[in-house]
């Protein structure tokens, strides 16, 4: 009985929740922040140029900056009131090779966990005879000139500020490991689309993992755009040019995904010796992160914000 009160009302269990309840309260606000935002410039934009409203151009830059100039500011600052432990050890950079091979391993598992989603929803899409809307089909139809900056760099360098350095950072006193996973996957849920949930969460544990590496965030900024640029750039490249390009473009997903599978299995054994040594975080730490006020909040909006998005 006492060990069962400890775990509800200790000291330690308090200081718990009260820290990942304040991890949920931030992303709960930038939730709100983002949905105001874009409320507030589509009546802005609806009062002096409606005919704007029409343009998935101008909805996206509306979204894009609802969600990276309002909202993530707000929850940085909330999860800077959370200590951050200090760094231990200088940085380690990556090669230009590591780097390559790395954005390659982006790429092939996000294309491999994308087939899976793809096969697991149009199953469901066919047994319960309803259609889903894959919002990350509407990218193809933006402009070059509103699509690169907001995914290959203001996109990049706020999700990495908030996701890769500000969370990642103040979970770490709970270990390594479980910093790595939590994020992932506060990382993959806050995008509210099934559709993108497994491969934006293998993308936040290669990322996360790239960080805590060589601690430093550049990398992973850089990591992160390379990998939009993907979508964004190389790909309406890749329709421009024709057969040709279709034919390069499929030949490097093609090949990233070989390298995905050829480092999964030749680098499995170092991988789990390297995570064996890291802390992932014991059942009482995993139930406190999940189980408090901020954190229940924060994945009820997520759920009903991938409700909507599904439809």
């Amino acid at each position: 009985m006492d060990e069962l009160r400890d775990y509800f009302l200790g000291s330690r269990a308090r200081h718990y929740r009260q820290t990942f309840s304040r991890v949920g309260w931030a992303l709960t606000l930038m939730l709100l922040l983002t949905l105001a935002g874009q409320i507030l410039l589509q009546i802005l934009t609806a009062w002096f140029a409606p005919g704007l409203l029409s343009r998935v151009d101008v909805l996206y830059l509306i979204s894009g900056f609802s969600t990276y100039c309002i909202a993530a500011p707000g929850a940085l600052l909330v999860l800077s009131t959370l200590p951050a432990p200090p760094r231990e050890g200088p940085p380690r950079p990556l090669t230009a090779l590591q780097a390559v091979q790395l954005w390659l391993l982006c790429v092939g598992s996000s294309y491999l966990l994308n087939f899976l989603t793809q096969w697991v929803m149009d199953w469901v899409s066919r047994a319960q005879n309803v259609s889903f809307t894959d919002p990350v089909d509407q990218l193809g139809s933006l402009s070059l000139w509103v699509s690169l900056p907001l995914t290959c760099l203001l996109g990049p360098l706020v999700e990495e500020l908030c996701f890769r350095r500000a969370l990642l950072e103040r979970l770490r006193p709970w270990g390594d490991g479980f910093a790595l996973c939590a994020s992932a996957l506060l990382f993959a849920l806050f995008h509210g689309n099934l559709f993108q949930s497994l491969y934006t969460l293998s993308i936040g544990l290669l990322l996360g993992g790239v960080a805590l590496y060589t601690g430093q965030l550049r990398w992973a900024v850089g990591l992160h755009a390379a990998f939009n640029f993907l979508s964004a750039g190389l790909a309406p490249l890749a329709v421009a040019l024709g057969s040709v390009g279709d034919l390069a473009f499929t030949a490097l997903v093609i090949l990233s995904m070989a390298w995905t599978l050829h480092w999964l299995v030749y680098r499995g054994e170092a991988l789990a010796k390297a995570a064996r040594a890291l802390r992932w975080g014991d059942g009482e730490t995993w139930g406190h992160f999940l189980v408090n006020p901020g954190m229940t909040v924060f994945l009820l909006a997520i759920l009903a914000l991938t409700w909507y998005n599904l439809h």
